[in-house]
């Protein structure tokens, strides 16, 4: 029985491989025919099937960010390339893409001074997805450990000082990739931040049609959500600016 069960679950994963791949092969032919929309059609159909089965891929929303793009739908653009970035945002091609699909956009907002450290610390946890980080620390501590026990079973003093000094920079490699991969799977599962979809969106003082407006944003532009209230979402942008906006004029990221 247990053959069965697993011939059948070998043979499923086969299948699904073989299908990916035949999506895959479609939606590049489609693409590089120029038929962007049916290129959408194919990636949008295959995005639903993984995420049925609980899966998300960073290729897939890069694919499907490039289709949008060349269709002239820069918001969705924008919202696929995040999407892309928060699951590998050490990709410097999915960033590109970012970069220049924000000369596009209409809202040019400047970033808020941060402290040079806090920069630092964000730019290095980039470098590597959640997974990368992991596999990184995993690799870290055993290294660490192989250090602690040359430092003690070794007489050589030269090998001694060696796999100490060794020992704390891997021990600190260790916690540090620890910190990393926490704080992308935390971004991965938390979602808080946004893009703006509709041409154009108030943004308002308090969670009311009726409330003074405050400013307005267009289309591709990406926002934190800080607060929800029923049909409204507190958001932040880069400058600092806070205000309400209606949840559907937003997709999250």
């Amino acid at each position: 029985m247990k053959r069965i069960i697993l011939s059948f679950l070998l043979l499923s994963a086969i299948s699904w491989a073989v299908s990916a791949q035949s999506v895959a092969e479609q939606a590049r032919e489609t693409y590089d025919n120029g038929d962007y929309r049916q290129t959408i059609e194919l990636l949008e159909k295959e995005m639903l099937t993984e995420k049925e089965q609980g899966r998300e891929s960073a290729d897939l929303y890069y694919n499907l960010g490039n289709a949008y793009f060349r269709i002239n739908e820069v918001a969705k653009a924008r919202l696929y390339y995040e999407k892309a970035l928060l699951l590998d945002p050490g990709d410097r091609d999915i960033r590109h893409n970012i970069d220049y699909v924000s000369t596009k956009i209409e809202d040019k907002i400047l970033v808020a001074d941060t402290f040079f450290l806090s920069t630092w610390f964000t730019a290095v946890q980039n470098l590597l997805s959640s997974n990368r980080w992991a596999t990184f620390g995993i690799v870290s501590f055993v290294l660490f450990i192989l250090c602690l026990a040359l430092f003690f079973f070794t007489k050589l003093i030269v090998v001694k000082k060696g796999s100490f000094y060794a020992g704390i920079i891997l021990i600190l490699f260790t916690i540090f990739a620890n910190i990393f991969s926490f704080n992308q799977k935390r971004r991965i599962e938390n979602r808080d931040t946004a893009i703006i979809m509709a041409g154009s969106a108030s943004v308002v003082s308090s969670p009311d049609i009726n409330s003074k407006e405050l400013f307005i944003l267009h289309a591709g532009t990406k926002v934190t959500i800080t607060k929800e209230d029923r049909s409204w979402l507190e958001i932040e942008i880069d400058n600092g600016s806070i205000g309400w906006i209606q949840r559907e004029k937003i997709e999250i990221i």
